[in-house]
C-alpha cells in the first residue's frame, strides 16, 4: 500500500455518496506497500480502506481480487470486505482511477516471528487453498515461470548495477530453474504475496490478510514457498528450521502436500526467490522516493536462492513424506 494519486475531501465525499457507510469525517493516506494508492477514511460508522489501483495493476484483474476477498471474507477468513456501492458493484472510479472501498481490519505486521505466528499463518494458507477450490475464476499468473525471460531482460538493465556479475548470477539460475521446474502439481488460486507486511497481527494472533493483488492461479505449493522465503530467513540468507517446520506442519494440518509436491519444494522456492529477486531488482530502481515508499533490498534473495540450490532432501525444509 502507498499513496501515489491525491484525493481531496471533495472528490471522497462525492465517491462515497454511492456507499451505504456514513459521512466522511476524516482520512489519511497509507504509506506502506508498493502498488496501489490506499487510504484509511473513517465516517461516522466506522473506519475503511480506500484503494485506487495504480497503472501497474490491469483493470481487467481487479474483479478477480474483489470477488476472490469478498468470497474468502465471508467464508470467515481474515481479509478485507469489499463494500458494494448502491448500484451492487465492487469497484467505482474516482480521480480517473479504479477505487473500492474494503473493510478496515485492525492489526500490524509483526516485527519478530515466532513458530507459533506462522504455524497459524500456513493453516491459513490451507484453508485460502481448499476455499479456492469452490470458485470459478480464473487469472493467469503474470509472474510465472513462462514470463521470467522478459523479468530478466528488465532486470539485466540495474541488476550488475546493484552487485557486479548479478545478471550472470541471474541467468544461472532461471536455467537451473527452468530446466527442473516441473508442470504436473496440484494448481488453484494463490495469494502469491503472502509476505509479512501482508498479514496483521493483535499481539500474537493474526488478525488479518491483506493486499490480494498478485493473487491468481497457479502452483498451491508455490503459495507455500513464497511465504517459507518470506517469513522463514534471516537477514543472511539462513534457513530458521524451526519456523519452516512449524509453517509446513500448520498448512499440512489441513491440505497434505502430494508426493511430487514435495520432490519438486526446493525448485518451487527457487523459482519462487527467483521472481522476487528480478521484481525487487527493478522496483529498486523504479519507486525509489515514488509513493513515499522504500524500495526493498532485493540481495536477500539472493542468498536465499544460494540456500535452494544447495539443498538435497526436503527434510533440509522440516518437509517429510
Amino acid at each position: 500500500m502507498a499513496v501515489y494519486t491525491q484525493v481531496s475531501q471533495q472528490d471522497l465525499d462525492n465517491f462515497l455518496k454511492n456507499y451505504e457507510i456514513g459521512s466522511l469525517e476524516n482520512f489519511n493516506g497509507i504509506s506502506a506497500g508498493v502498488e496501489n494508492t490506499n487510504y484509511k477514511i473513517r465516517t461516522n460508522k466506522g473506519f475503511y480502506i480506500l484503494t485506487l489501483y495504480e497503472k501497474r495493476v490491469d483493470k481487467k484483474d481487479i474483479p478477480f481480487f474483489l470477488e476472490l476477498m469478498f468470497y474468502l471474507s465471508n467464508e470467515k477468513i481474515q481479509c478485507p470486505l469489499p463494500i458494494k456501492n448502491r448500484n451492487g458493484k465492487l469497484f467505482g472510479e474516482l480521480n480517473s482511477r479504479p477505487a473500492s472501498i474494503l473493510t478496515f481490519l485492525e492489526g500490524s505486521s509483526t516485527e519478530t516471528i515466532y513458530p507459533k505466528q506462522v504455524n497459524t499463518l500456513g493453516k491459513i494458507l490451507a484453508k485460502i487453498h481448499i476455499l479456492g477450490k469452490q470458485l470459478k475464476i480464473k487469472r493467469k499468473n503474470p509472474l510465472s515461470l513462462e514470463n521470467f525471460e522478459s523479468l530478466i531482460t528488465l532486470s539485466k538493465k540495474n541488476s550488475d548495477n546493484i552487485r557486479n556479475d548479478l545478471s550472470k548470477e541471474i541467468d544461472s539460475e532461471y536455467y537451473r530453474v527452468r530446466s527442473n521446474w516441473p508442470d504436473n502439481l496440484p494448481k488453484g488460486i494463490i495469494h502469491a504475496d503472502l509476505f509479512p507486511d501482508n498479514v496483521l497481527f493483535i499481539g500474537n494472533e493474526i488478525s488479518g490478510v491483506i493486499d490480494f493483488c498478485f493473487s491468481c492461479n497457479d502452483f498451491l505449493s508455490y503459495d507455500l514457498a513464497t511465504c517459507l522465503n518470506a517469513w522463514c530467513f534471516d537477514k543472511e540468507g539462513i534457513l530458521d528450521l524451526n519456523l519452516s517446520s512449524e509453517l509446513i506442519n500448520g498448512y499440512q494440518s489441513l491440505r497434505k502436500l502430494e508426493e511430487n509436491e514435495i520432490n519438486s519444494f526446493h525448485i518451487i522456492c527457487s523459482g519462487s526467490a527467483l521472481r522476487f529477486l528480478m521484481t525487487r531488482i527493478n522496483d529498486w530502481k523504479d519507486q525509489q522516493g515514488g509513493g513515499g515508499v522504500v524500495p526493498k533490498d532485493p540481495m536477500n534473495f539472493v542468498k536465499i536462492l544460494d540456500f535452494h540450490k544447495n539443498v538435497k532432501d526436503a527434510k533440509e525444509y522440516g518437509l517429510t513424506k
